[in-house]
């Protein structure tokens, strides 16, 4: 019977047989980058570059939006390419990657869990506002195609 349906009484229960099971869950979702990145090497004799970060996801809508936090970690050429591409704190991106449940120790002492995302890729999200900096280009550039009546062919037509 696949996990989904087992009648487990918590969330905690359910994790740890995941965890047991070992099976890779892939994540697909867009936020923000939380704080400036740096490219770290690696200390078990393999110096691999690796960049870990926190992304805030947005989750829900208006007064009940709230942020869920992933822990991201990125690997090799693609952790190059990120400092690269100048990512920094407040950057929109898409994240791929591996989702892994990792359980930590509260302040009360309770257990508690944290979302950690190995990355496979990563790109810029699009965003929908236009750059300022074409504002005034675009409009000049539109105001430029306006063609006079007294100039348009016999038909009323610019390409007669």
């Amino acid at each position: 019977m696949p996990l989904a349906y087992h009648n487990h009484g918590t969330h905690a229960d359910i994790r740890k047989e995941t965890r047991i099971m070992n099976t890779p869950v892939t994540i697909i979702t867009t936020g923000r980058v939380t704080a400036d990145l740096e490219l770290k090497t690696s200390q078990n004799g393999r110096n691999t570059k690796f960049v870990q970060f926190s992304l805030a996801v947005n989750k829900g809508y208006g007064e009940n939006n709230r942020p869920n936090y992933y822990k991201c970690l990125l690997f090799g050429e693609e952790a190059q390419r990120i400092i690269d591409a100048k990512v920094k704190k407040g950057s929109l991106i898409q994240i791929v990657g591996d989702l892994d449940l990792e359980e930590f120790k509260k302040r009360d002492g309770s257990a508690g869990w944290s979302a950690r995302v190995t990355l496979l890729s990563w790109n810029y999200a699009p965003t929908n506002r236009p750059k300022e900096d074409s504002l005034p280009e675009e409009n000049n550039a539109r105001d430029n195609q306006f063609i006079p009546t007294e100039d348009c062919g016999e038909n009323g037509l610019p390409f007669n």
